[in-house]
């Protein structure tokens, strides 16, 4: 099919404007987006987080009077930042058996969550 060069030229700006346009209906959605996790939590919610972690610990393993942070974000599902301002408020209120929380996170944090990429783990054959 032949197309004459004007026509070719008009359907090409055509391409390039819808992609420009998708680019920034996707710019304008990453943009809510970011502002919706980003939004404050509000003190009711926090109270509400709270309960969840003070009903969780009796229902975690205690080692020597201590319950870990990873075990508790595992067990509630918190964002783990919201987690650590929770904890390390002085209103939690303890079981028995629980004398502190360590809140030093045991998870490996890789950049950007990626993980390292490993080599085989098959052996090496020897020459």
């Amino acid at each position: 099919m032949i197309r004459d060069p004007a026509t070719a030229a008009y359907s090409a700006r055509c391409d390039r404007m819808a992609a420009l346009w998708l680019l920034d209906q996707e710019d304008e959605l990453t943009t809510e987006m970011d502002a919706e996790r980003e939004a404050p939590v509000s003190d009711e919610m926090i109270a509400n987080y709270k309960t969840a972690v003070e009903r969780a610990i009796p229902h975690l393993p205690v080692k020597n009077g201590v319950v870990d942070i990873d075990s508790i974000w595992i067990e509630t599902s918190i964002p783990y930042e919201l987690l650590e301002g929770i904890l390390r408020r002085e209103d939690l209120e303890l079981p028995e058996n629980v004398e502190r929380i360590n809140r030093k996170s045991r998870v490996k944090k890789t950049p950007d969550n990626q993980g390292v990429p490993r080599g085989s783990r098959r052996r090496r054959r020897k020459r």
